[in-house]
């Protein structure tokens, strides 16, 4: 994301980019019941990038007192997806997460949770993408990488 637009929510280059962005957000955050539960929410997006936040704090917790693994990995995946969603026709496509391998560098506990999500390559039926999730400080948490199967929502799916 560009150093000018870092307080906007996206990136965008056109008004019509700005929209697609808008409707990105719409259709991830305020229609997905899973980021409403764990408290997820898109901050930025960009081009084949996104960024996230989760906000931590015990509902989030394992037994040990540290974010779940499994919130850590949501975010990092939700990050990636949404980067790619980005450069996806909203309207006919979906991304699908068919591999993601997380490596988990340190423990968080009480910080709020930030993910950075790229496409490292699209193609026109896979993308891998990969995430860093980090503390607000800039600690590394974890950090992913991504395959994704492009859906298109109007050839019929198979059961």
């Amino acid at each position: 994301m560009s150093e000018e637009n870092e307080g906007r929510l996206w990136d965008a280059v056109t008004p019509e980019e700005e929209e697609r962005f808008l409707r990105i957000v719409t259709d991830r955050v305020d229609n997905s019941p899973f980021y409403k539960l764990i408290g997820m929410e898109v901050t930025g997006l960009s081009p084949g990038r996104s960024r996230l936040r989760l906000k931590a704090g015990p509902r989030i917790h394992n037994l040990g007192g540290i974010v779940h693994g499994g919130a850590i990995m949501a975010i990092a995946d939700a990050a990636a997806g949404v980067a790619l969603a980005t450069l996806l026709d909203k309207d006919r496509e979906r991304p699908m997460t068919i591999e993601i391998k997380v490596n988990f560098c340190s423990p968080s506990i009480d910080d709020d949770l930030l993910a950075e999500g790229s496409v490292v390559r699209k193609g026109s039926r896979i993308a891998t993408c990969e995430s860093e999730v980090t503390t607000k400080e800039g600690r590394i948490v974890a950090k992913s990488l991504a395959t994704y199967m492009i859906i298109d929502l109007e050839e019929e799916q198979p059961v």
